[in-house]
């Protein structure tokens, strides 16, 4: 009912947001409670698993980067809880239950994979394990349940693969970006830079890779330097009661993922969250073990997990709240722009192009998106014509890319008129383009 509207996305991500910690609490059971098959019930396995579930359901609900995430209409959250769905159903196949668990599993990974990137590593371990799993089952009914997964993986994936085969064989068209080799290309590397020139312009970090996505559980936006210590004990707990499933559903989950980003020539917090289940399964974990081991002074844990959970609650507050204000920045901008533009003009711009399109009339056209010979066509006409950039990201970020470039063209080819600046926009009027060749 609501159609190709900005809404019915918002609503899909929150929707999927609120899924996440749920499909991660029955993720952290399914791990962590006791195989009926082996033995009498052992309460205290059963009371930890419980706690574990509750805990991680929890961490995963006060993460202020999922409140954040789940508040834009981006497939972030949507990829999250494709993928933790897929992972707590093969876990459940991986517990004795019927061969349609495997194909949920395929179904929700591939799905994921088919919205955000960071997601495709955990098709590594998940297979590793579901391949485990069918090696136990006798052949026919093995070749069954592999033949259903992987049929309907590749129907959700043909879109993906078709585009990805499309940009590799540089047929043209926008390809996919599995296939964008100049911003996806993965190296070692670059776990030790923090610095990078990719189709996304120059961007400098303060730490290298390697250091910046270790120390994101710490983030505020994650689990705080408060709780993020407690992934320590968890992490002897895991080994100690590992078995398969757990190593590579909770251990290689959030290492192979760790492993694509530091090797992605880019930093984005964002992407942190696909190793967020498995990592407040560990933290869940962590704080079992530290209880264990405090034994009778165990209600002291209580304090700093308390603030811990309260510091995350108001970051994701925080966090949010800024984006709404920056929301309300971008708003109070078009308007500051339609105050002194005619109502039939023509808006060159970038990075705010999306907000244009939505709440103006304008004619909006990004400069990332154009050639100068495009932009010499456009200023043929009588339209009048106006230039909105963050001129110091432009001449820094973007200086040797399209936008840098297209902007110098105008400067020299057509003039610019300074309007004023608002934030951290400039506003000019574009004059006529002068009879040159073009560079």
């Amino acid at each position: 009912p609501l159609g190709p509207a900005p809404l019915a996305g918002q609503i899909v991500s929150l929707v999927a947001g609120a899924l996440v910690p749920m499909f991660t609490a029955l993720l952290a059971y399914e791990l962590w409670a006791p195989l009926p098959e082996a033995g009498p019930p052992d309460s205290i396995a059963q009371r930890n698993a419980l706690w574990i579930a509750l805990l991680s359901g929890l961490c995963v609900s006060l993460t202020p980067q999922l409140w954040q995430s789940s508040a834009v209409v981006m497939a972030d959250t949507t990829a999250l809880a494709a993928a933790t769905l897929g992972v707590w159903a093969l876990a459940r196949y991986g517990r004795g239950a019927n061969g349609g668990w495997l194909a949920l599993a395929a179904a929700g990974l591939a799905y994921a994979i088919l919205a955000r990137l960071p997601f495709l590593p955990i098709a590594l371990p998940a297979t590793t394990y579901a391949l485990l799993l069918l090696a136990r089952k006798p052949r026919r009914l093995a070749l069954t349940h592999a033949t259903l997964a992987a049929v309907l993986a590749l129907v959700i994936l043909s879109p993906l693969l078709n585009s990805a085969i499309e940009g590799m064989l540089n047929r043209g068209g926008n390809g996919s970006y599995l296939a964008n080799l100049e911003t996806t290309t993965w190296s070692l590397l670059h776990a030790l830079r923090n610095s990078f020139a990719t189709g996304s312009g120059y961007q400098h970090y303060p730490l290298p890779n390697g250091l910046h996505y270790a120390l994101s559980p710490a983030d505020r936006r994650f689990f705080t330097p408060l709780l993020a210590p407690l992934l320590l004990p968890g992490l002897w707990l895991l080994w100690k009661k590992r078995t398969p499933a757990r190593l590579l559903l909770l251990g290689a989950w959030p290492a192979v993922v760790y492993a694509l980003l530091v090797g992605y020539p880019i930093q984005n917090f964002r992407f942190t969250l696909a190793f967020l289940p498995p990592l407040a399964i560990i933290l869940a974990g962590g704080v079992i073990a530290a209880a264990n081991a405090l034994g009778s002074a165990r209600r002291l844990l209580a304090v700093p997990l308390l603030a811990g959970l309260l510091w995350m609650a108001y970051g994701g507050w925080a966090l949010t709240e800024n984006q709404i204000v920056t929301k309300q920045v971008d708003l109070a901008t078009v308007k500051w722009v339609q105050a002194r533009v005619e109502p039939r003009a023509r808006l060159f711009t970038f990075a705010i192009t999306l907000t244009f399109e939505q709440y103006t009339d304008l004619q909006v056209h990004d400069v990332y998106f154009l050639t100068p010979q495009q932009m010499r066509d456009l200023l043929q006409d009588d339209r009048p014509t106006y230039l909105l950039l963050d001129v110091e990201n432009i001449e820094s970020q973007w200086a040797d890319r399209g936008p840098g470039q297209n902007y110098r063209w105008l400067e020299r080819q057509a003039g610019l008129e300074a309007l004023g600046t608002r934030e951290r926009y400039s506003l000019y009027r574009v004059g006529g383009v002068e009879d040159r060749d073009l560079p």
